[in-house]
């Protein structure tokens, strides 16, 4: 990264990097009556965290979403190594990110007035070793992401911001490089959508997010082409949906004791949730 690049590029990079950093994570599965309590101790201990870098969205008030596309193989390899052991597998992901303004509701002439989101998607791959996770973390330009599972040459003009081109093709070479070893053909497979909240330490150490009304749905066949963001209410009727909330803890220290004593008084217990297996199976049918 250039020395020179602009202060909310650097910020955006460097953010990430924590985020994205060899850590611990552990999750839970919260009960809509245990919520309330439980984040008032998280919001009271730990500074809301969301992003600021290019692009970002100033409005207060605004919920964040999630869309998280898993791509598989024909033969759903990665879906059956996820099933059959949480500890180690890998993940091949892209998450597209969109905020709502509930308070424009009264003011917008069109549904669309009322979200915000930027037309690239942040694609990872994750690796599971026991409870540490390790991530490639790249961002790609939503329209070029087609160019990347159909052996096509990568433009550079496809690449996002030039601040993180470098990271981008390291991304992409890492993401060629595991789909040629692979020898199988990669796809979108699944998509799961949901409302986050989350926290984090300024030094990254602790990251905490909650995971609200979790609804998992086929990947439809103008996911890369459609110039809208992929709201919930444009994915159709959901395959299944998660009752419960999800809490994860991420962490490179150990467990805060306000944390700990925050976990005890919701009587949670730490639990293998992975919101691929669980959109998998509503998807296809286990």
């Amino acid at each position: 990264m250039s020395a020179h690049a602009p202060a909310a590029e650097r910020e955006l990079l460097e953010g990430d990097a924590r985020i994205t950093a060899e850590r611990e994570e552990i999750k839970y599965l919260v009960p809509p009556e245990r919520l309330e309590p439980l984040v008032a101790e998280i919001r009271a201990a730990l500074q809301p965290h969301r992003f600021t870098g290019e692009g970002a969205n100033t409005l207060p008030h605004a919920q964040h979403f999630v869309t998280t596309i898993y791509f598989d193989t024909k033969a759903r390899t990665h879906f059956r190594a996820a099933q059959a052991s949480s500890h180690s597998h890998v993940k091949l992901r892209a998450k597209e990110y969109y905020d709502l303004h509930p308070s424009l509701a009264e003011l917008a002439t069109d549904p669309s007035q009322i979200v915000k989101y930027s037309p690239w998607v942040w694609f990872e791959i994750k690796r599971r070793e026991g409870s540490r996770t390790l991530k490639r973390r790249f961002r790609f330009e939503k329209r070029g992401v087609p160019v990347l599972f159909s052996g096509g040459a990568l433009s550079v003009d496809a690449l996002s911001l030039e601040a993180d081109r470098d990271e981008a093709r390291a991304g992409v070479s890492e993401l060629v490089s595991y789909g040629r070893a692979l020898g199988e053909e990669l796809r979108a497979d699944c998509l799961v959508n949901y409302r986050r909240l989350s926290w984090q330490e300024p030094t990254g150490a602790l990251r905490v997010t909650l995971d609200l009304g979790l609804s998992y749905y086929p990947a439809p066949p103008d996911l890369w082409t459609r110039p809208s963001a992929l709201v919930r209410s444009a994915l159709g009727p959901a395959a299944g949906v998660e009752s419960q909330a999800v809490l994860e803890v991420k962490r490179r220290a150990a467990l805060p004791r306000w944390l700990e004593q925050a976990l005890s008084r919701a009587q949670l217990s730490s639990v293998n949730f992975s919101k691929f297996v669980a959109a998998g199976k509503a998807v296809h049918g286990g």
